[in-house]
């Protein structure tokens, strides 16, 4: 009972600085409509762009989990604090227009909600051996256990006496070891397995959501009277979006094979690379087309696009694709409506995985030696 209670305390907890992170964002970039998916989304991967540098910076100087810990504990005390005062009217507000939000939304909701509680009470349900899912929570294992980062291999025990790049500068494991360290109590494997896995899965739904809606815009309003809720502003992107979420869900129940986004989402949620494949990307893709249908104002986008590629770094090395399918989808707009002034923006919010890809290739070469033992 005291292991359920901690996990769910930990679960509102993440959850909640999320929000407050995002709802601060949100307020300092100004002009841009509030809703509570959205900025727990943006908070979710700001969170994480941030902790990756946070990380890494005490993982090359050799600071102890229990220094990063106490820096997390205060950075989320201050986003917690200022999301207070940022989101607090928003949240008001959106309290107060949920019931008529809802009607804009339709049935269909229903089966998103239905969606959502079976994919959470499958992840919650499933048992998981394998190699990957070993090394995510021994890792964080390991770091929790010897008050360090980085410098024991979980699999053996032994001390590692150079990082290795491709486990180095991702740091994803180590946030459970962090959120496990802040609450005495929470075994790692429940946070790794149960709690992260749980928020993944709410993030992602959120994500496609996101995607539907960018996909599916409200139709254009005539001059007619409004005679209907589903002809009310909202309504029909919001219908086109459950559905489209809803597709999603069927289409990852059905995923039978690797090489499909649902055994990535359902059977290894723990995992970075299942973030990279069912938020990261899904996010990359909406901003994209968000580029492509707004020509002028694009600021928010690029500004979104650099915290998704900062997570994505902190993830998992696949993070690369982010790079690639970014570039692939918005530089041919940018050529065809010759918006070459936008191009700095593009390659400003690629940033964190160009740093990423520069660093990783220095190292795999020898130019760059990390020595965990100095």
């Amino acid at each position: 009972m005291k292991i359920l209670f901690l996990a769910c305390a930990a679960l509102v907890i993440q959850l909640f600085l999320f929000l407050c992170t995002g709802s601060v964002i949100m307020r300092v970039r100004g002009k841009e409509e509030y809703s509570l998916s959205s900025a727990l989304l943006l908070g979710y991967v700001s969170y994480f762009g941030i902790f990756e540098v946070v990380c890494l910076l005490s993982e090359v100087f050799l600071l102890p989990l229990r220094t990063l810990a106490l820096i997390m504990a205060v950075f989320a005390g201050g986003a917690i604090l200022l999301g207070l005062v940022c989101g607090y009217r928003n949240w008001t507000q959106s309290m107060n227009s949920l019931r008529y939000r809802l009607k804009l939304h339709g049935p269909v909701f229903i089966a998103v909600l239905f969606a959502l509680a079976a994919s959470v009470l499958f992840v919650l349900l499933y048992s998981d051996a394998s190699a990957d899912s070993g090394w995510y929570v021994g890792t964080s294992a390991t770091a929790l256990a010897t008050n360090t980062i980085g410098r024991f291999d979980p699999s053996t025990g032994e001390r590692i006496l150079r990082f290795q790049a491709r486990y180095a500068l991702s740091c994803y494991p180590y946030h459970s070891a962090v959120i496990c360290s802040l609450i005495r109590g929470l075994p790692v494997i429940v946070q790794a397995r149960s709690v992260m896995s749980v928020i993944n899965v709410l993030v992602s739904f959120i994500a496609v959501y996101s995607l539907g809606r960018v996909m599916f815009p409200d139709k254009a309003q005539g001059t007619g009277k409004i005679r209907s809720i589903k002809d009310r502003p909202g309504s029909v992107t919001r219908r086109r979006a459950d559905l489209f979420t809803v597709a999603v869900f069927f289409l990852n129940v059905l995923s039978s094979t690797i090489y499909l986004p649902g055994i990535f989402l359902f059977d290894r949620s723990y995992e970075g690379k299942a973030l990279i494949l069912n938020v990261v990307l899904v996010m990359v893709l909406a901003l994209s087309i968000q580029i492509w249908r707004d020509e002028e104002d694009t600021e928010h986008s690029y500004r979104t696009l650099f915290w998704v590629m900062a997570a994505g770094v902190c993830f998992s090395a696949s993070s690369i694709m982010a790079l690639v399918l970014a570039m692939s989808a918005i530089l041919p707009a940018l050529a065809l409506r010759g918006k070459w002034n936008q191009l700095p923006g593009l390659i400003l919010s690629c940033v964190p995985v160009l740093s990423w890809a520069a660093v990783y290739y220095l190292m795999q070469h020898g130019t760059i030696v990390l020595r965990t033992w100095r």
